[in-house]
């Protein structure tokens, strides 16, 4: 479980079995697997490869650290890691330095300090929509926004409901591995956490490519010195994370008792379209 403390009332809380979205409609991939977990030397330099890459591209520009699609997925593929790690109880190597310490049996990370764990585009789709409803517009005025620029940013996060379009462009692939666990099921070969993994996997690759491609659109309707002052406003929001194992085997029995309910297409449809069944 990642939990992000931030104050003013906002958080966000990243659930293992929780449901979000893709970047676009797309099925579940029997042959994709999940790629292993790490751990000791090799995960750290993974871990430090990342942040190196992250470090330049933020020299560069706050509008870089959104439009870089591969970066977007570097960071994908090492919280995937990462989080493994710490549920498989693999020796890991102090991670210290690049700002994953040591908590219990998880980590502790200032995002203000490392924000290659938390970048500009996840702040950008945790917070914008929760800003919509307080009034920070004279804030970002006071820091160099002009009237028209707040205007477009409330228009693009009124307009652009992130939650509710990933939901619906990943309903095919929930769908289809709920039949895929159906058949398995009527074949006497029960689909597991490899199974369970392949499909979290497939799924959270296209949510982070739809999570930066949101505020790709967001940050594209202002122009480079708006967007500076955005990112400047933005990392000024102390933030920090708590990286913590879930419990793999109660996560990967609930969601699959989900996927095999008779009407969970016509549940998730209803859901995805925010109505209740």
């Amino acid at each position: 479980m990642h939990v992000t403390s931030y104050p003013r009332c906002l958080a966000w809380l990243l659930m293992f079995a929780g449901f979000a979205g893709g970047a676009q409609a797309v099925e579940f991939d029997e042959k994709v697997k999940a790629p292993m977990a790490r751990g000791g030397a090799e995960l750290r330099t993974q871990a430090e490869g990342y942040s190196t890459n992250f470090a330049r591209l933020r020299d560069a520009s706050p509008l870089e650290m959104v439009l870089n699609k591969s970066l977007a997925q570097e960071h994908f593929e090492i919280k995937w890691q990462l989080e493994r790690a710490l549920e498989d109880k693999r020796p890991m190597e102090d991670l210290s330095p690049i700002g994953l310490v040591k908590d219990g049996d998880g980590f502790r990370i200032d995002f203000n300090s490392f924000p290659q764990w938390n970048p500009f585009s996840e702040r950008l789709a945790t917070l914008m929509p929760v800003m919509i409803n307080q009034n920070v517009g004279p804030q970002l005025i006071a820091r160099g926004f002009r009237d028209s620029d707040v205007a477009k940013l409330w228009n693009y996060v009124a307009t652009h409901d992130l939650k509710a379009a990933t939901s619906a462009r990943t309903l095919p692939m929930a769908i289809s591995f709920s039949k895929i666990v159906k058949k398995y099921d009527k074949i006497k070969r029960p689909a597991g956490k490899d199974a369970v993994f392949s499909f979290l996997y497939q799924r959270g690759k296209v949510e982070a490519e739809v999570q930066r491609a949101w505020a790709e659109g967001l940050v594209r309707t202002l122009d480079d010195q708006r967007v500076r002052v955005l990112y400047s406003f933005i990392s000024e929001y102390q933030a920090i994370g708590h990286w913590s194992p879930d419990n793999v085997e109660t996560g990967v029995e609930s969601l699959l008792a989900v996927m095999r309910l008779p009407d969970y297409e016509q549940r998730a449809t209803a859901d995805s379209a925010g109505v209740t069944p």
